[in-house]
């Protein structure tokens, strides 16, 4: 093989890994920042959380969908909203059956940049 070849070659196999993988995948993601007061709500009581969505220096519109995990397993799908400017600003009630469980809120952030999650493990109390 030529020197100059052998030069190349690991550039182009780099170029045809990034060529095949999905416009997704290279773009370049955004990210979330929790605001979230602890991990332990209150059952019946207003939890409060934030989340700054941002790419850059850029606030991102989207929307938000809520699962909760139980044993690594989905056990409940609960609607969000949408969100402009960067951030998004909810509260969740934990209802009694919660007392106690050891679960995941995972929170599913959609922009125009993708879907990202982010896990936030959580045991309510009374």
């Amino acid at each position: 093989m030529h020197t100059s070849a052998r030069r190349l070659a690991p550039s182009i196999a780099a170029l045809a890994i990034a060529l095949a993988l999905p416009g997704s995948a290279l773009a370049a993601s955004f990210k979330l920042t929790p605001h979230i007061a602890n991990h332990t709500p209150t059952v019946n009581v207003k939890w409060p959380i934030t989340i700054d969505v941002t790419k850059g220096k850029q606030k991102l519109n989207g929307s938000v969908k809520y699962e909760f995990m139980f044993q690594g397993q989905v056990v409940s799908h609960q609607k969000g909203h949408g969100f402009n400017k960067g951030v998004y600003k909810d509260t969740l009630l934990f209802p009694a059956q919660s007392t106690g469980q050891s679960l995941t809120l995972r929170i599913l952030v959609t922009t125009k940049y993708g879907t990202q999650h982010l896990d936030w493990k959580v045991t309510a109390h009374q």
